[in-house]
């Protein structure tokens, strides 16, 4: 696509019936499905796949403009959405349906973080299900380079190879990333959620059954970017190598703060005290009951329990004003990504 539109009047491209989208497949391996050169493209409601090894769904060379939405990607043997050869501002990646991927289902930003950045990225609403890229590739769900930001909410991502969604910071502190109201679950290898850098809010997130943490923070390529890092109101459940771990490596600047927390028994649920790590209101879920119903993804705080009313009152930017439902935050808050009943999680696309 090398035509495109202008701010305000996008070209689109969608299905002329979102209810039967129509399915593009290319059989090749020497380009990708689509290649977006153009500004201003919106791709909504198409069918994408499968694919060849390396050959990816929609790869964008765009700077502006662009919006990815309502798409299904399935079998893909590359990434599904990807941007990562020209800086990019205001990418918009929402409701899309990403199934059984050989590589990292979306990446945005380059590896080096000067290259080419995103900034203004909103990922959003989307359904990732199963990535299992061959060795040595990890795998990842959701994947925002250095110095690329944004705001990744309300997406839902389960059996990854690697983490399900991993942010590696930026040295310009003004560019934060907000990773809120996800769902992510199974990674196989990895944690749910990774900080490889700050500034990052990490706020009402469910993580559950990862091998190993429910949220990471890391101090990747020994960058020392672990500062205004924040861990807060998240539930995290049944991982494996603990709740939260945090880098013991470098100046940290990191607060874990109300957070209902399980793990496996037998590995630490909290990182260790150290400089620059503030920890206050979480709560082992493995000594005392706290869900309704866990084992059917049903985390609502159990009637009574020890989450209700229990969170630390913390008048801050990032104190999150409502649950991950949507339901208002009392004072004191719960701890937690939830507030009230609502039973399961339905680990399926949104309607």
């Amino acid at each position: 696509i090398r035509s495109g539109g202008e701010p305000g009047l996008p070209v689109v491209i969608r299905a002329k019936d979102p209810l039967q989208p129509p399915r593009i497949v290319y059989g090749g391996n020497t380009a990708n499905v689509i290649d977006l050169r153009a500004d201003h493209v919106t791709i909504r409601g198409l069918a994408i796949g499968p694919t060849q090894r390396e050959v990816d769904g929609i790869r964008i060379f765009a700077r502006r403009g662009i919006t990815i939405e309502d798409c299904q990607f399935s079998g893909l043997g590359g990434i599904a959405v990807v941007a990562d050869h020209n800086s990019s501002q205001g990418l918009t990646v929402r409701r899309n349906d990403i199934r059984n991927s050989e590589s990292t289902a979306m990446y945005f930003g380059c590896h080096d973080g000067f290259t080419c950045v995103a900034t203004d990225l909103t990922i959003e609403g989307n359904y990732v299900y199963t990535v299992r890229a061959p060795d040595p590739e990890i795998g990842y769900g959701i994947q925002v380079k250095l110095n690329s930001s944004g705001v990744i909410r309300g997406n839902m991502v389960l059996d990854t190879k690697g983490p399900g969604i991993m942010v590696y910071g930026a040295s310009d502190t003004s560019r934060g990333s907000l990773i809120e109201g996800n769902v992510v679950m199974g990674s196989v290898r990895s944690s749910g959620i990774v900080a490889g850098g700050g500034p990052a809010v990490i706020r009402n997130n469910v993580s559950v059954g990862n091998a190993m943490a429910g949220v990471s923070i890391e101090d990747y390529a020994r960058r020392g970017m672990l500062r205004a890092v924040v861990v807060a109101h998240n539930t995290l459940y049944r991982n494996e190598q603990g709740a939260v771990t945090v880098a013991r490596s470098g100046h940290i600047d990191v607060t874990v703060m109300n957070n209902a927390v399980h793990s496996r028994p037998g590995s630490p649920i909290l990182p260790e005290p150290q400089p620059g790590l503030r920890m206050t209101g979480n709560i082992d879920c493995r000594a005392v009951v706290c869900f309704l119903n866990p084992e059917a993804d049903d985390f609502s705080p159990l009637p009574g329990g020890p989450l209700i009313g229990a969170g630390t009152v913390l008048a801050t930017s990032w104190t999150p004003a409502r649950d991950l439902f949507g339901a208002p935050r009392p004072v004191p808050p719960s701890t937690g990504a939830i507030e009230g009943l609502h039973g399961s999680i339905r680990l399926a696309p949104r309607p």
